[in-house]
């Protein structure tokens, strides 16, 4: 009997009739762990939630919870954690549980109470807890989500200095830096703000005021703060400080040269260096990067981020051979995903389709936490070489065994969009949208996806000006909203907002809106000028092909 089966039978014992006594749990916990090994996380959390259901054993919930949040089961984590909770109300552990759980729904307020609760009865007490909910909380995937959570636990501590950071720091990844500003400032005003022996935390925190500031838009204050910082004292610390709000400022240059004088002191080189290598990058010196980065190597440290980044560099210039080998060598971090996604597709490309598709089973074997991810790019794969019958199968057995990840909900209505089934995306979208009300990453993909195919201007346009409200410093969201406001045909005030996206991000889709839009208003020479600074980080981009070819055509 396979374990779908199993999976079947459990469900159908777990309400056992006067003819059948209930399966014991360590049937349901034996074959979850079976599954486990065999690469079948659902079935595994949905045995655990079998095996729990008539059970009272703390350790048996705590187990079963776990399992479903391992395996990306939110929906099974959230009611297994409710359930722990009944039998062990005092459980800080099933506390967490289920508010990482809500949180990973969407049910703000939920989470926050329950994280209310925890930092409440914590041991370690309130602001030590917060400090390691920043961790939690600043890394969390829904980053708007984080970022309303925090929002109300500042709100039920208001006292807390802690509270404030995390506040600010998960305002700032939600890209709101005019609230971050505030959280901050109100932070360092507390009592407890600068809690630990040595004074770091108060200086992180001032930092990150500092770099909030200027992300808001007040640039020269703060830089003057750091240099006389620098100058009143120079050490290592101060002036990586000053070089990092310089490159928040995007003043490259003179970052550069603080840099420069990082790279030369044997304690600071690497550090240094792998920011010189993404500043390079990131203007498109790509030779110069790649200078850097093998400088980097040199160091022995964030090895994958070199080795990603000069990968990425040979993809660009076409060496195939080098950037697979380079790519096969990012062992490690947030880059060993793309890395690998990307030598997929050079393999595809290259006519060895087998041998990426053994990569891409691997892939999910190795990196089960980034399993969505993972099955958005394969669909994303097939649908850009026209196999859109696989794209959608693959997303179908993605949603099957994650139905509550949005990942792959957005990349089945992005799918729908390519085949030109507008209506069905479009319904998908507004599926998620009402699931999730108050989050701007639904909101705006709803209103793009209407404003560039001139549907509901006018709804487009409220929902993608809501989601600027809580980011108002997004790139993606910037675009949309200067997006919809050319399609009403305002093309100078869409320029702002394309100017200010493009200024964030240089990625292909941004740069076609602001080229588009350029052209449209008689500046053809400053849209081909974008155009090209685009393709050379992007050149593999379809739309900023497919844009300059139309727009050519039309001239």
């Amino acid at each position: 009997m396979g374990l779908g089966v199993l999976a079947c039978a459990a469900c159908a014992a777990t309400g056992g009739t006067a003819d059948h006594k209930p399966t014991p749990a360590v049937f349901y916990t034996v074959t979850a762990e079976i599954a486990l090994v065999r690469g079948e996380p659902r079935i595994a959390a949905l045995q655990y939630a079998a095996a729990a259901a008539n059970e009272s054993d703390p350790d048996l919930l705590q187990r079963a919870t776990q399992v479903a949040a391992e395996s990306l089961q939110p929906t099974l984590a959230a009611g297994l954690a409710a359930r722990w909770i009944t039998i062990d109300p005092k459980s800080l552990g099933a506390r967490r549980a289920a508010a990482r759980a809500a949180l990973a729904l969407h049910r703000i307020n939920e989470s926050a109470n329950h994280y209310r609760i925890v930092l409440m009865s914590s041991s370690i007490g309130t602001d030590a807890e917060f400090a390691q909910l920043e961790t939690e909380l600043g890394s969390d995937e829904n980053i708007f989500g984080a970022r309303q959570v925090a929002d109300r636990l500042a709100s039920f501590f208001p006292s807390s200095a802690p509270a404030r950071r995390v506040q600010g720091v998960t305002a700032l990844r939600a890209d709101d830096p005019a609230a971050a500003v505030q959280s901050f400032s109100t932070g360092l005003e507390l009592k407890g703000a600068g809690a630990t022996s040595d004074g770091s935390a108060r200086r992180e925190m001032t930092q990150s005021w500092l770099r909030a500031r200027i992300m808001a838009g007040d640039s020269e204050a703060p830089l003057a703060q750091a240099k006389d910082q620098l100058e009143g004292e120079d050490t290592t610390v101060n002036r990586l400080d000053y070089a990092v709000l310089l490159m928040a400022a995007q003043r490259n240059a003179a970052a550069t040269e603080q840099l420069e004088i990082l790279a030369r002191n044997p304690d600071s080189a690497a550090v240094a260096l792998r920011l010189l290598g993404l500043l390079e990058f990131q203007e498109g010196h790509l030779e110069a990067a790649g200078r850097r980065f093998t400088d980097l190597l040199a160091t022995g440290r964030y090895l994958d981020d070199a080795f990603y980044y000069l990968g990425l560099i040979a993809d660009r210039n076409g060496d195939t051979e080098r950037a697979m080998r380079l790519y096969s060598q990012v062992r490690g971090g947030d880059n060993t995903v793309p890395a690998l996604l990307r030598a997929t597709a050079l393999l595809r490309a290259h006519g060895a389709a087998p041998a990426a598709e053994e990569l891409l089973d691997r892939l999910i074997q190795e990196e089960p936490q980034r399993a969505p991810q993972i099955l958005t790019a394969r669909a994303r794969l097939y649908a850009d070489s026209g196999d859109f019958t696989r794209a959608v199968a693959v997303l179908n057995r993605g949603i099957a065994e994650y139905p509550d990840n949005v990942d792959l909900r957005y990349a089945m209505a992005s799918i729908f969009e390519a085949q030109g089934r507008v209506g069905a995306a479009l319904r998908e979208l507004k599926a998620l949208l009402k699931s999730r009300p108050d989050d701007p990453a639904a909101q705006n993909a709803l209103g793009y996806t209407l404003a560039d195919h001139s549907k509901e201007l006018a709804r487009a346009r409220a929902l993608i000006e809501r989601a600027c409200l809580a980011a108002p410093k997004n790139a993606a969201i910037l675009d949309s909203l200067g997006w919809v406001l050319f399609r009403q045909g305002h093309g100078a005030q869409a320029l702002s907002y394309l100017t200010a996206a493009y200024a964030d991000d240089r990625g292909g889709d941004i740069a076609a809106h602001l080229g588009e839009v350029l052209w449209s208003l008689g500046r053809s020479a400053d849209a081909e000028h974008i155009w090209s600074e685009a393709s050379v980080l992007d050149g593999d981009n379809r739309l900023l092909r497919a844009t300059r070819q139309r727009l050519h055509k039309s001239n």
